[in-house]
């Protein structure tokens, strides 16, 4: 009864079950290192106190931790990775881990030392002979190559040529329509022309802006549908009020050519968005 009274107030104890080898280690190695602890009755292990992979030293990485709990032990494996680069060979520390029991109780699983050593001696010399050969290798003829890559270029010249046909872009598009700023190019070199022909043009440039036949009467309807011409009703007014007067025989001289010539400007304007 009093040893068992010893063993349980000694709590549970960290014995090292397999340590790795204390040398022969180099760059790279994986050290496996298992540690057994012996839990008192009734508890456990708490597993969220296990030590998590991670980089403990610039030199030293914990890649894996494994716990197998049975009654009255705990067996733990971690496995560390060495990235010590060594000279010469060098003795390296790992440090303990420490775990948490149910009970509340902390305990250290062992740390352990082991020795390093470089691949190899970093004063031996360098020969050509050490050095791996060139591989094999062959010219590649570029021909294939080049004549797909002229080919997919065609085609998609292609596509983009007939995309640009069907939606009317650049250079398939359409300029729209001008009449009006025909006509006052026209008017423009018709410098000695009689009114009645200048008139025509102009009344040929309106009836093709409003797609029929425009006659004074209609002028209103025309620039409801056509607001942006509104700045110069009075002066369209004017112009077939002088035009009817003059074809229908009411009298007056009819639209003077200048005065035509400046209208014709103004409504070219406007068309080109300018006004």
């Amino acid at each position: 009864m009093v040893l068992a009274f010893l063993a349980l107030s000694a709590g549970a104890r960290a014995a090292p079950d397999g340590p790795p080898r204390e040398y022969g280690w180099w760059l790279g190695d994986q050290l496996v290192q298992t540690v057994t602890l012996d839990l008192p009755e009734g508890v456990s292990l708490d597993p969220a106190s296990l030590p998590r992979p991670r980089g403990v030293a610039y030199w030293l990485d914990l890649v894996r931790v494994e716990a197998h709990e049975t009654a009255g032990t705990a067996r733990i494996t971690l496995v560390w990775q060495n990235f010590y680069s060594a000279l010469e060979p060098s003795r390296r520390e790992v440090p303990a881990q420490p775990v948490r029991l149910s009970d509340g109780s902390l305990r250290d699983l062992p740390g352990f030392a082991f020795v390093t050593a470089p691949i190899r001696p970093i004063r031996a010399p360098s020969t050509q002979d050490q050095m791996r050969p060139d591989p094999d290798f062959r010219l590649v003829d570029p021909g294939p190559s080049r004549l797909g890559l002229v080919l997919s270029g065609a085609g998609l010249l292609s596509v983009a040529a007939a995309l640009a046909f069907q939606q009317g872009l650049w250079p398939f598009h359409r300029r729209p329509a001008r009449p009006l700023t025909r006509a006052a190019r026209q008017l423009s070199r018709m410098r000695g022309a009689a009114p009645d022909e200048a008139a025509r043009v102009l009344h040929r440039a309106l009836d093709a802006t409003c797609g029929r036949v425009l006659i004074g009467a209609e002028l209103d309807r025309f620039i409801v549908q056509r607001p942006e011409f509104r700045p110069v009703q009075d002066r369209l007014a004017t112009f077939f009020a002088a035009s009817d007067a003059r074809h229908f025989g009411r009298g007056g001289t009819g639209p003077e050519t200048a005065g035509m010539r400046d209208l014709a400007r103004v409504l070219a304007g406007i068309e080109r968005g300018r006004r």
